[in-house]
C-alpha cells in the first residue's frame, strides 16, 4: 500500500496537514472531507488548527493499522484538494497549467 502524495505516515495512521486562505476556507474543506468520510463510511479524525489549518488522520481501529480504506480516503481527499488547486489555477490564469 502507497500513500498519496503529501501525506505522512506514523506508527498505524497516516495524517495531512493543509493551509488555507482563512478559517471559512478550512471549514468549508473540513466539510468536503467529511462528506468523502460519510460516503465511504470510513470516518478519520479531523481538526482545525490555527484557524486555517486543516487535518486529518486515518486509521483503521477494528485492525489497529492502516488499511486499503485508509488509502482509499486519502485518494479521495487528495483529488480533491487537487480539483480545488486546479480551479485556483483557471480563476486565475483562466486556464489550467500543468
Amino acid at each position: 500500500m502507497e500513500i498519496p502524495h503529501g501525506w505522512s505516515k506514523k506508527d498505524n495512521c497516516i495524517f495531512l496537514a493543509i493551509k488555507c486562505n482563512d478559517f471559512k476556507h478550512a471549514i468549508a474543506l473540513l466539510n468536503s472531507i467529511g462528506d468523502i468520510a460519510e460516503k465511504l463510511n470510513h470516518h478519520p479524525d479531523l481538526g482545525i488548527r490555527n484557524y486555517n489549518e486543516v487535518f486529518v488522520s486515518s486509521t483503521t481501529h477494528e485492525e489497529d493499522k492502516v488499511t486499503e480504506k485508509d488509502i482509499e480516503l486519502a485518494e479521495e481527499i487528495t483529488d480533491l484538494i487537487n480539483h480545488q488547486d486546479n480551479i485556483k489555477q483557471i480563476e486565475q490564469f483562466g486556464r489550467y497549467i500543468a
